[in-house]
């Protein structure tokens, strides 16, 4: 089954999106996290741990993962978790990356004007009719654009990936299908032009299928991804399944 333009749904014996202790919220250790992915015969993991600016453990980290004993038919993979800091698109992102193959861009907050907003602000400016619906959307979605061009153009020998896409529209009273075509549209540009994929998050329900139907019928690479902090959720598909189901039936392939 494929989108219009041949896009194949994300394969689920692989998860792009899997953290360990090295990450302050994470509760397995990266061995845990491997084992785990080897029972379940998942042939790629992704270990993906949160970094900020000042993150200088970066290199540890992925000799951490070079020291893990390698297994039969698993290819493991190494990235860093980063938030958009504001409309721009910059980055939390450190300067020594380590020779971590991904860099996975998350909306964990709003990015504003001047730096990243908090989703319950938000939610309270939305209330008081400070701001509109669609003037947030826009704001969002410009930031998410304007990371994946700074991000391609400053590390353009680093795989990209759209981490829970929309995670922070429910947290600020948003629903994703007030997300517009034309902001969508420009979305899917800026992922094209930069080689990104997108993930299907377990953890976050997102992105809805609608918006992986439009992803897929772009083109543009889909990765499933679990979002796990627990080795016991690693490789173990839900959310993702029924919607990559209901998006490419909505392609009509």
């Amino acid at each position: 089954m494929a989108g219009r333009d041949g896009q194949l749904p994300p394969a689920l014996d692989e998860d792009h999106h899997v953290h360990s202790t090295w990450s302050s919220d994470g509760v397995s250790t990266l061995a845990e996290n491997v084992r785990a992915a080897r029972d379940r015969g998942l042939r790629t993991l992704l270990l993906a741990e949160h970094v900020r600016h000042g993150s200088a453990w970066v290199p540890e980290f992925i000799a951490a993962t070079g020291e893990l004993p390698r297994e039969a038919g698993l290819t493991i993979l190494t990235g860093v978790e980063v938030k958009i800091l504001d409309r721009s698109g910059q980055l939390d992102l450190p300067a020594d990356l380590g020779g971590a193959q991904s860099v996975l861009i998350a909306d964990h907050q709003f990015p504003g004007g001047l730096g990243p907003v908090r989703p319950d602000q938000m939610r309270a400016a939305l209330a008081q009719g400070q701001i509109r619906p669609a003037e947030v959307i826009a704001g969002l979605v410009e930031g998410t654009v304007n990371a994946l061009r700074l991000a391609a153009a400053r590390r353009p020998a680093v795989r990209l990936q759209l981490a829970h896409l929309f995670s922070v529209l429910p947290k600020m009273g948003l629903a994703e299908s007030a997300v517009g075509d034309g902001d969508l549209a420009g979305l899917i540009r800026a992922a094209a032009d930069s080689g990104a994929a997108v993930e299907i998050n377990e953890k976050w329900g997102c992105p809805g299928a609608l918006v992986v139907a439009a992803f897929a019928g772009a083109g543009v690479p889909l990765v499933a991804a679990t979002d796990s902090h627990y080795c016991g959720t690693v490789g173990r598909y839900d959310r993702v399944r029924r919607i990559q189901d209901e998006a490419f039936a909505a392609t009509g392939a």
